[in-house]
């Protein structure tokens, strides 16, 4: 074997214990926090917060403008917009660069984290939810999980999306990344 995946093996053997539920559940739950403050460091390092805030309320600004112009089809009012179109596109260009500079310090150790849980959780599932929700949505089964006793246990991917949906924006907020606009 090459060496990562020697790498990855030991650490899979490392990680068994945590490989059945509940502790899988807990775990991945873990991973998905540290991997978002991961996410929230390196965005805060490599993006300036105030200027993205500024842009952003900038083009939250032309963009009601340019709502209203089209819906009142004033022609002073649209020609206002189209001249800051090209401006506005540039802005938009600039945020997107911006938010995409944490991701080449984020990108590589979420990949490790998600190869080596993979690996882990390969084929299992780690939580079960107190529900059978394949009953309501039948699709469900084999998708996301399956049935299991006393529920429906979800997969590696299924659990650590929903986990990431739920907690996310939580604990992006208290840091001033939240992903609303406000």
């Amino acid at each position: 074997m090459d060496p990562w995946s020697d790498i990855v093996q030991v650490l899979v053997n490392l990680l068994a214990p945590l490989s059945a539920p509940p502790l899988a559940g807990v775990f991945i739950a873990l991973v998905n926090i540290l991997l978002a403050l991961i996410s929230i460091f390196a965005t805060r390092r490599f993006t300036d917060m105030e200027k993205m805030k500024a842009d952003m309320a900038e083009v939250k600004a032309w963009n009601e403008k340019l709502k209203e112009a089209r819906k009142t089809m004033d022609p002073i009012l649209l020609q206002e917009v189209q001249e800051q179109q090209g401006r506005i596109m540039r802005l938009n260009s600039s945020m997107m660069t911006a938010r995409l500079k944490p991701m080449c310090f984020f990108y590589i150790p979420f990949i490790a984290v998600f190869s080596i849980l993979n690996a882990l959780y390969v084929g299992t599932l780690v939580v079960v939810i107190p529900f059978n929700i394949h009953v309501v949505f039948p699709f469900l089964e084999g998708m996301i999980g399956a049935p299991a006793s006393g529920g429906f246990g979800l997969t590696f991917y299924a659990w650590y999306f929903l986990v990431g949906l739920g907690l996310g924006n939580l604990i992006r907020k208290p840091f001033g990344q939240s992903m609303t606009m406000s």
